[in-house]
């Protein structure tokens, strides 16, 4: 009796399309793109620094002493391919009021180790957090604000964010 398929199994795989972990363009056969890796290889890094907006904004711009400040921070990538930039901490992006990070006075206990900050093309990333209008003075404790005028910052982590526009800005102030 004659066997249809003489091959093995493992013969089979160099051109098996369903092999896992391996992608394949439909239309042509052959493999797909990795575009995030295609652009971060071939876009110069000033490009890629200039490519990501950076805005924070609050939900009014004065505020009832007590009240808590509800803060949205929006990351947008203008170009119409992906783009990675390098953060110096795994924590991408940070947001800090009046050059606290997070409103706290307690060293932060992430490492600073390289990580990277991805975005799809035109993708907008969009965070809010919520400032109870307090400082974090110790690991269990918060003193509160006074009335006046208050900066707050939302920042890609990088040590040169300010030099490469990844930083954005807005005043709030605080009455009684």
């Amino acid at each position: 009796m004659k066997r249809i398929d003489e091959s093995s199994p493992s013969d089979r795989t160099d051109d098996d399309p369903f092999v896992p972990g391996r992608r394949v363009d439909a239309e042509h056969g052959g493999r797909a793109i990795d575009w995030a890796a295609f652009s971060h290889a071939f876009t110069p890094t000033r490009l890629r620094h200039r490519a990501i907006s950076v805005s924070v904004s609050t939900d009014d711009r004065r505020y009832d002493l007590g009240e808590p400040v509800e803060l949205t921070v929006t990351f947008r990538n203008r170009l119409p391919f992906p783009i990675r930039i390098r953060t110096d901490s795994p924590n991408r992006w940070t947001w800090a009021v009046d050059g606290l990070r997070e409103a706290s006075q307690v060293p932060r206990t992430v490492p600073d180790r390289p990580a990277v900050f991805s975005f799809d093309r035109r993708e907008r990333k969009r965070f809010r957090r919520r400032w109870p209008q307090r400082i974090q003075v110790a690991d269990d404790r918060w003193t509160p604000v006074d009335t006046g005028t208050y900066m707050l910052e939302a920042r890609i982590s990088r040590s040169d964010a300010t030099d490469r526009g990844l930083v954005d800005r807005t005043e709030i102030e605080i009455m009684d």
